[in-house]
């Protein structure tokens, strides 16, 4: 009796001793600092970039920090564990600021996005980890909304006609429209399917690959956008809560400036009294001028010779399937990346220095969009433009339509 019990508290103390000493030899993740070190374009007189707002996001917990860099261009982040981390800097120039680092009198905005930056102790101990800054002239002509989501019916079903973009002039001067295109980026907006992956050009960040281009009519002084007012370009010019179109939709086109009708599609509507933006390139749907409802990456661009850009062949497609237009990054006025989720920054399509962001609505077919957040200067509402979406635009539940 007496050794029966003996042998099983020696069995539960050995038990116990087991568990101590897996706890024991259990790794432990050692905290560490990293420094990192700002830098302007290299075409800049100055090199180190002070008073650079960083921010870094644990992508496993979503615990993000935000520090400004100080007079040599540099932050250090504390208590860090290893793992893959979301990386980004800004800073707006002012005119004056950016005069005297590039000669150019016009505001910049400079940008720097990592995705997935793989942070370890190791890395950190060989030095201040670099970010290169690049950017682009702020001001004129800005997206200002995108409606994308699309609509239910009151039945149930899924209604994508009554997307929208919203083009603004953010100026106190007037500008012409004419020649002005409208592109949606190629590329998938997340992980939808299993077997999808980001987009093939994603490392090119001097240019955009687009799989349309629609451009505003006129000889040149057509159609003038007065400052601080908008214009709308619809997919369809067309009252989408009426009966027949669909009562669940949260918005009347009829009274859109210009819509996207597709030449040669039996299936478009083509609404008489919306004039029609010019298809110049188009190859991927001869039906509609959908863009994805999971979210598009959009620009506003011009150029002066369209057959001259470069058109590129999909990877892993056939010799037949449509091609991607390669555009010059110089040729962007503005640029708005929305994706699927949160979750989906790996998909991004556009480069940080158009966009280091992006935007995203709760769902499809919600009836939301993504509105950019305004400010009154002077009277005049201006919207923010800091070529970051994720900061510049905010969810709305129905479309603000002017």
């Amino acid at each position: 009796m007496f050794k029966s019990k003996l042998t099983g508290l020696l069995g539960v103390f050995f038990f116990l001793c087991l568990l101590g000493c897996d706890r024991d030899d259990e790794p432990r993740l050692r905290a560490f600092s990293a420094e990192f070190s700002t830098l302007f374009p290299e075409d800049f007189e100055v090199g180190q970039a002070a008073g650079v707002t960083v921010r870094l996001k644990n992508l496993a917990s979503g615990s993000q920090q935000e520090k400004v860099t100080d007079a040599e261009g540099k932050v250090v982040f504390e208590e860090l564990i290893p793992g893959s981390y979301e990386l980004s800097a800004s800073m707006t120039l002012s005119e004056e600021q950016a005069m005297a680092l590039t000669g150019i009198p016009a505001g910049i905005n400079l940008n720097y996005l990592d995705n997935s930056l793989a942070l370890s102790e190791e890395l950190a101990s060989k030095g201040p980890i670099s970010v290169q800054l690049s950017g682009s002239v702020t001001g004129g002509l800005v997206i200002k909304q995108v409606y994308y989501s699309g609509s239910k019916t009151p039945e149930g079903g899924n209604y994508f006609f009554d997307q929208f973009f919203e083009i603004y002039n953010n100026s106190s001067e007037p500008i012409a429209l004419d020649g002005l295109m409208l592109s949606n980026v190629y590329g998938v907006s997340g992980q939808i399917n299993p077997d999808q992956a980001p987009s093939p050009f994603q490392d090119d960040k001097d240019h955009v690959y687009i799989s349309t281009a629609w451009r505003i009519p006129g000889a040149g002084q057509d159609n003038i956008l007065q400052p601080f007012t908008g214009v709308i370009i619809a997919q369809q010019g067309i009252n989408h809560q009426a009966e027949e179109a669909n009562p669940g939709s949260p918005v009347d086109l009829s009274n859109a400036d210009f819509e996207l009708f597709v030449v040669g599609s039996t299936r478009d509507v083509d609404a008489p009294n919306v004039p029609n933006m010019e298809m110049v390139y188009h190859p991927f749907n001869a039906t509609f001028s959908l863009v994805p409802v999971f979210g598009p990456g959009t620009i506003i661009w011009r150029t002066d010779d369209f057959s001259s850009l470069e058109q590129v062949a999909i990877p892993d497609t056939s010799p037949t399937f449509p091609q991607v237009v390669k555009v010059p990054n110089s040729l962007v006025l503005d640029a708005v990346e929305t994706l699927r989720s949160e979750a989906d920054g790996a998909y991004k399509r556009i480069a940080a220095s158009l966009d280091a962001g992006f935007a995203y609505v709760s769902n499809t077919y919600t009836g939301e969009s993504v509105i950019r957040k305004s400010a009154s200067v002077d009277g005049n509402t201006v919207y923010q433009d800091t070529n970051n979406s994720q900061l510049d635009f905010e969810l709305s539940a129905t479309p603000v339509l002017p």
